[in-house]
């Protein structure tokens, strides 16, 4: 959590001096779902890849030109669902999976031409919220009673953008580097999710 709050800091730190560059905002949306892998436990808790649509918005700055360094502040919901068989029943319950999350890319980006950029790096996130329904639908395979969801995750991000007309259009590629669910199940049971997911925004330049 300490190092998540230390690139916060230095991203908010850093917005002036890459208004050098650029400062922009952005919205739009993101398609994700959960990846789950069960363990001893997927008899009772299976993977579904039905996918969640949420909302991304924020704030962007750029450092440099052909080669630039891209930080960004953004809320954004994330989420996907699961299929749960309760215990002593045989017909399995869809739970939606719902949170919210600060998220903090770190994006190294080049220029191939003046429309077109293409980016990657790490992100860092924080979670905001979280719905409940998993935790709930887990109740009889955990031996805890706190969030289902990890308070600070790290994944990363991939993708090309364009300018047209003066607006930013990004599509990129996100994904999980560290599970996301912190639940303790009976019998040490191994348990794992990290999400996955398409993100499309569009940007405008302020500065």
């Amino acid at each position: 959590m300490k190092k998540l709050l230390a690139v916060l800091l230095l991203s908010m730190a850093g917005f002036t001096a890459f208004a050098q560059s650029g400062l922009g905002i952005k919205g739009g949306l993101g398609l994700t779902n959960v990846y789950t892998d069960a363990g001893s436990l997927k008899g009772n808790i299976q993977q579904s890849l039905d996918t969640k649509t949420g909302f991304v918005f924020g704030v962007w700055g750029r450092l440099g030109k052909k080669l630039y360094l891209q930080p960004e502040l953004l809320v954004a919901s994330k989420g996907g669902k699961v299929e749960v068989t309760p215990l002593g029943m045989s017909t399995p319950q869809l739970v939606d999976v719902k949170y919210t999350n600060l998220d903090i890319p770190i994006l190294v980006g080049f220029k191939p031409l003046n429309f077109l950029r293409v980016m990657a790096g790490p992100v860092a996130s924080v979670k905001l919220s979280e719905d409940k329904k998993l935790k709930d639908a887990l109740g009889d395979f955990t031996s805890n009673t706190g969030d289902a969801f990890a308070s600070s995750t790290w994944g990363y991000q991939f993708g090309v953008g364009v300018k047209l007309l003066g607006i930013e259009i990004d599509l990129r590629r996100e994904g999980g580097l560290s599970d996301i669910n912190v639940l303790k199940f009976k019998d040490n049971a191994n348990f794992s999710q990290r999400p996955a997911g398409w993100q499309l925004t569009l940007g405008f330049k302020i500065i």
